[in-house]
């Protein structure tokens, strides 16, 4: 889907391979579903911004759980959250979004308990996983 659109994505299985291909490649986004095994997205979410080396790395998180779970996703850290289904264009949107903000901008505050995190497990189901992407490729025209 992202691909069709103009975007590399370096795909993964699930929120730990994901928080691993960060540490290898550095991405310009974080694009990643909320429903996933082994590390759900919430739960990437705050790891990312938990470590100093990618606090300032947006994420934008997908999902079919309804505007309640995207408003978790923004408390956890996500600079902005989709809910499925979606058009092409409104998540290239929110991508380019995510990208062109300032770093500081993306810093998202962790003040207060987010004990609604954990009060569901959002790691079963069918996924498509997160995908991670890397720097645009630009044409030199």
């Amino acid at each position: 889907m992202l691909l069709a659109i103009g975007y590399k994505v370096n795909a993964v299985r699930n929120g730990l391979e994901a928080f691993a291909e960060l540490q290898v490649n550095r991405p310009d986004v974080v694009v990643t579903d909320i429903a996933m095994p082994v590390l759900n997205g919430l739960d990437l979410i705050v790891a990312v911004r938990s470590n100093d080396e990618f606090a300032d790395l947006p994420v934008v998180a997908i999902t079919s759980f309804g505007e309640g779970i995207c408003e978790l996703a923004r408390a956890a850290g996500a600079i902005d959250a989709i809910d499925k289904p979606t058009e092409l264009e409104r998540m290239r949107k929110v991508i380019d979004a995510a990208v062109s903000r300032p770093s500081s901008a993306r810093l998202r505050s962790s003040e207060g308990p987010l004990s609604e995190l954990i009060d569901k497990n959002y790691t079963t189901g069918p996924t498509a996983g997160p995908a991670t992407i890397p720097p645009r490729v630009r044409s030199r025209n």
